[in-house]
């Protein structure tokens, strides 16, 4: 007991050392671009917390984030890596616009569930080709979701042009979809909308199957061990496949989401980059559902801030990528110490 207390300590020591460090190198960095960094991280908290409408701002970004995130999370519970989040989302987005301005089914609530049911099955589908070339074929997951990103950004990119482009607009998109499909905002002056608490409500789902359901402990153990969980009567293969299919559709969700609750259509760049930052953030949580929430808040926060910190100082908005990506550094770089700490 006495000695498990001292590993906790050191770890929790560790972590505090860690986040010195992070806020070190975020200072050094906002430093170098001409700023103080005390003055820096003010305004990025002016402009990510500072007021109502800011903070709405905020949490309104996290909900692509969290959804993509999880898309990574719950095939890496079975060994699998879904790098395809942000192809499963351009793809589960148009789903969701095509049934907008395609369908009308009378009851408002009818036509966001239907359009967000069909952006997870185009999600879905998209996660399912990887998935079975592994299972069936043994081809690297890691490769063809990658290429799959690219393959669906083309796609999609031919669709808004080409045979579902709004005659109306002069530019790449598709049609503004039906009212019925839009979800409204719940606060005047900000798109800030139920798709926030729809994002939450499925971490805390995934938090419950991991911990509490027969399949999330069937996942865990094909993880760690596949060879093991072969023995025991775990069908691993079948697991391996559904969690892709699960990561798929919340990738495809997370499409959706943001077509029902913000764009309302699907145009040129729809996406910033969504499903890779849901990879960052997945790793720098370490698959874990409710670190998530955390890590997407402060990511959220950093792109949210930045634009505070550029109109306000002479740097540039796009440090919030660097910030993120010393982040990223300094969580692996501390995760390898401790699993080298570990096996020694």
């Amino acid at each position: 007991m006495f000695i498990a207390r001292i590993l906790s300590l050191r770890k929790f020591l560790l972590s505090l050392l860690l986040v010195a460090c992070i806020l070190s190198v975020w200072a050094l960095i906002i430093w170098f671009g001409g700023e103080s960094p005390l003055k820096g991280f003010q305004y990025i908290l002016d402009g990510s917390l500072g007021n109502h409408y800011q903070l709405l701002s905020t949490l309104n970004k996290m909900v692509p984030l969290i959804l993509a995130a999880a898309a990574v999370a719950v095939p890496a519970w079975t060994g699998m890596w879904n790098i395809g989040g942000e192809g499963q989302l351009l793809l589960g987005a148009f789903g969701a616009a095509l049934i907008g301005f395609s369908f009308d089914f009378g009851a408002g609530l009818l036509n966001i569930i239907v359009a967000l049911v069909v952006s997870a099955a185009f999600g879905m589908a998209w996660a399912a080709w990887p998935a079975i070339f592994k299972i069936k074929l043994r081809m690297d997951e890691v490769v063809t979701t990658l290429m799959g990103n690219y393959i669906a950004a083309q796609l999609i990119a031919y669709l808004i042009n080409k045979p579902f482009r709004d005659p109306r607009s002069p530019l790449a998109q598709t049609p503004y979809i039906k009212s019925g499909y839009i979800i409204p905002y719940l606060f005047e002056g900000s798109q800030f909308s139920a798709t926030f608490f729809v994002a939450v409500g499925v971490i805390i789902v995934l938090f419950v199957f991991r911990r509490r359901f027969l399949t999330g402990y069937e996942f865990e153990i094909t993880g760690s061990n596949s060879v093991f969980a072969e023995l025991s009567g775990i069908r691993v293969k079948k697991m391996k496949l559904l969690s892709m299919l699960i990561g798929g559709a919340l990738a495809g969700l997370a499409g959706g989401l943001l077509v029902l609750g913000m764009t309302q259509r699907v145009m040129q760049s729809f996406s910033p980059g969504y499903g890779f930052t849901g990879l960052l953030i997945c790793l720098l949580a370490f698959n874990e559902p409710l670190l998530i929430l955390g890590i997407a808040f402060l990511f959220s926060v950093l792109q949210t801030g930045s634009v505070n910190l550029q109109l306000l100082t002479s740097v540039p908005a796009e440090i919030s990528g660097v910030l993120q990506a010393i982040m990223v550094l300094f969580v692996a770089a501390f995760k390898t110490f401790m699993v080298g700490r570990r096996d020694g």
